[in-house]
């Protein structure tokens, strides 16, 4: 059969057309049927994987409509699990071990190792320039947070006595704001917002040594019920993360703009953090003795009425993770 000029002009059209979409290899293929989950999530550097395969489709590409709602702070987002208006969230471990002196419908599915983010600002003009300076000030932090036990473990470190601190209790936002204003003389807290204060403040900023301490756990916590029902959609959701941590191996740039761009976050901040940043997915020995230091913490400072540190074993799950990434799994259990 003879074939035609004119009947080859369809094929040009499809392949120019394939080109001019870019050819984008990376870019997911979209299941026609979504389910729907909510997400809790923060605009801190430890959640660019997230926004990153939020934004670039890969929880779609494993079948999942995420609706992601950006929270002030882990604490927040932990309240939504419980308040049953989130399906998964990302929290620092801190809220976590003060909520597992009181309950255990919830379970821990991974760990998102990650480089420091907590930083202590002060303002210069308050003469702050040392720990021991703190002696008298009045100093923000969010209380039930990471950056509470970043500030006890501070003053402790640095043989700074609590009781001769005025403490103001405010959620990192705020902070910044009651910082730069002259409402508080420091704050403790996890980035982006110290260095938001930092900008904001100019020469007046004071950044304190604190490279020894480094607390806390970013973890992915799910209701338990929801873990027993839908262990397919955990098992998803963080092949959906995984793919969101590559990306940014590969593609540094581009992922600093889409964290900064998801998380509202102002881009040069963002590409000063991305700097020394690196994320990886796990489950841990080091994540059973974060809990059980921060456990321990609370009894001692009287932040719980118990007196015994709750056995966490029985609150991770690692069967999703192991999975996913089998060799990231080195928690026993």
């Amino acid at each position: 059969m003879e074939i035609r000029p004119r009947s080859l002009i369809p094929v040009f059209i499809v392949v120019a057309a394939y080109l001019l979409m870019g050819c984008d290899k990376e870019k997911p293929a979209v299941p026609e049927t979504l389910r729907n989950i909510r997400v809790g999530s923060v605009p801190a550097i430890v959640e660019a994987p997230t926004h990153v395969a939020w934004d670039r489709g890969y929880f779609k590409e494993q079948g999942l409509d995420v609706d992601l709602a950006i929270n002030p702070d882990g604490k927040t987002s932990l309240k939504q699990l419980f308040d049953g208006k989130a399906d998964i969230i990302h929290v620092m471990a801190t809220p976590i071990v003060y909520a597992s002196f009181d309950r255990g419908d919830f379970v821990v599915i991974g760990k998102i190792n990650h480089s420091k983010i907590h930083f202590a600002v002060a303002r210069k003009d308050r003469g702050i320039e040392k720990p021991s300076d703190f002696m008298g000030k009045k100093v923000a932090v969010t209380k039930g947070t990471s950056g509470e036990f970043f500030m006890d473990s501070y003053f402790l470190h640095n043989g700074i006595d609590p009781s001769r601190v005025e403490i103001v209790h405010m959620d990192a936002p705020a902070m910044v704001e009651a910082i730069v204003k002259g409402d508080v003389d420091a704050m403790f807290c996890w980035s982006p917002f110290p260095l938001l204060a930092q900008k904001r403040l100019g020469n007046n900023a004071v950044v304190l040594a604190s490279e020894n301490i480094v607390p806390g756990s970013w973890l992915i916590v799910a209701k338990r019920e929801f873990a027993g029902e839908h262990p397919d959609i955990l098992k998803r959701y963080l092949k959906g993360l995984a793919r969101g941590e590559q990306y940014i191996a590969e593609n540094r740039e581009k992922a600093a703009q889409i964290h900064a761009k998801v998380g509202g976050v102002d881009p040069e901040i963002v590409s000063r953090l991305f700097e020394k940043m690196a994320w990886s997915l796990s489950l841990d020995q080091a994540l059973l003795s974060d809990l059980e230091d921060q456990a321990r913490w609370l009894i001692r400072y009287g932040y719980t009425k118990k007196t015994k540190v709750p056995n966490y074993l029985e609150v991770i799950d690692p069967a999703p993770l192991k999975e996913v990434k089998p060799a990231a799994v080195s928690v026993i259990k």
